[in-house]
């Protein structure tokens, strides 16, 4: 029996992580179907775990994407991750709102704001120069989302002080399932764009490591335009 292949890939370049990314699955990814009986999508997947650092971090800040990402509205998907946004989005009719938004499910978690305290968990952290790997957030609500026909991809953010002369912080995702052709870069962009404003920053810390890890990183067979993604070249200096 093929399994689904475990990847590992360790980047200084954001836009080429995605690249080398969509090339590993395209090539070694299991061919599944996933959804249910009335939307099956045949996919190409994998098990894939990120480790970006260096210039890939202020890529993302910059929010940058790599010119063959198909989807370019990036300032306009971050807005999603906005206290003015969810405010004016809790207002909406139930019938114009989402399954879920990622930002609703960290900042109003049965009427708990994660995010906030992601903030003061990471001030402790600092205070007391000693890291922890208590300070998580999560999106799953099991009574709505196990068996549900929309649970979110993410699942956990970890915030983790390393201290040093930057007041490094190791930020960690993990994802149950992810769209890498058209969606991994913008996601990454959008909740980094978020954890800085709203946790890391406010403490005068700096991210120096992002832990991306996917259980099931897939391209669909429909997006036939991945095959063409190609990585960028880099300058020695960086």
């Amino acid at each position: 029996m093929k399994l689904p292949p475990a990847i590992l890939i360790a980047e200084t370049n954001f836009h080429n992580a995605w690249a080398r990314a969509v090339r590993h699955v395209l090539r070694d990814g299991m061919q599944v179907t996933i959804g249910d009986l009335s939307e099956p999508k045949p996919i190409k997947d994998a098990c894939v775990l990120f480790e970006l650092t260096g210039n890939a971090i202020m890529q993302i800040e910059s929010r940058e994407l790599h010119p063959q990402f198909p989807f370019q509205h990036i300032d306009q998907y971050c807005q999603g991750f906005t206290r003015e946004y969810l405010s004016e989005y809790v207002k909406k009719p139930e019938l114009e709102q989402f399954s879920y938004l990622y930002f609703e499910r960290l900042a109003m978690y049965e009427g708990f704001d994660q995010i906030r305290r992601l903030r003061e968990c990471l001030a402790i952290q600092k205070k007391v120069g000693i890291t922890s790997n208590r300070d998580q957030a999560i999106t799953w609500h099991p009574k709505i989302d196990l068996g549900g026909v929309s649970p979110p991809c993410l699942q956990r953010v970890q915030i983790r002080y390393l201290g040093g002369a930057e007041n490094g912080v190791d930020v960690h995702l993990t994802w149950r399932s992810r769209d890498l052709y058209t969606a991994w870069q913008a996601n990454i962009v959008a909740i980094i764009d978020m954890l800085n404003r709203e946790v890391i920053r406010p403490n005068n810390c700096r991210i120096v490591r992002l832990i991306d890890y996917a259980d099931s990183l897939h391209i669909y067979e429909s997006d036939k335009e991945a095959e063409r993604v190609k990585p960028l070249p880099v300058s020695p200096q960086k």
